[in-house]
């Protein structure tokens, strides 16, 4: 059981790693933003599974699951609001 704990926290940094690569890497917004509301929540997700399965307790399985449904509903509704902001940045600099 450790074993599997194990690979899912890792596995979960490695999403959050690679979302920050794309941070990085990526020049603009939308892709920027692909990269961190995709991986991070998948990272997220992993890392909160794993998290529950070590403590293996009700209340944090059900914690980690509003966790989880509070990111999942959240990290969208962000993302769209951050590139209508940028639209309507850009629709003003070209009036």
């Amino acid at each position: 059981m450790d074993l599997i704990i194990c690979i899912l926290i890792l596995t979960g940094s490695m999403f959050f790693l690679i979302a920050s690569l794309g941070l990085i890497r990526f020049k603009d917004l939308f892709s920027r933003m692909h990269a961190t509301t995709k991986a991070t929540s998948f990272g997220i997700l992993l890392i909160l599974i794993g998290v529950s399965l070590s403590f293996d307790l009700v209340s944090v399985y059900i914690k980690g699951a509003l966790i989880i449904v509070f990111i999942y509903i959240t990290a969208p509704l962000a993302a769209h609001a951050i590139a209508k902001s940028s639209d309507e940045l850009k629709d003003n600099d070209l009036k």
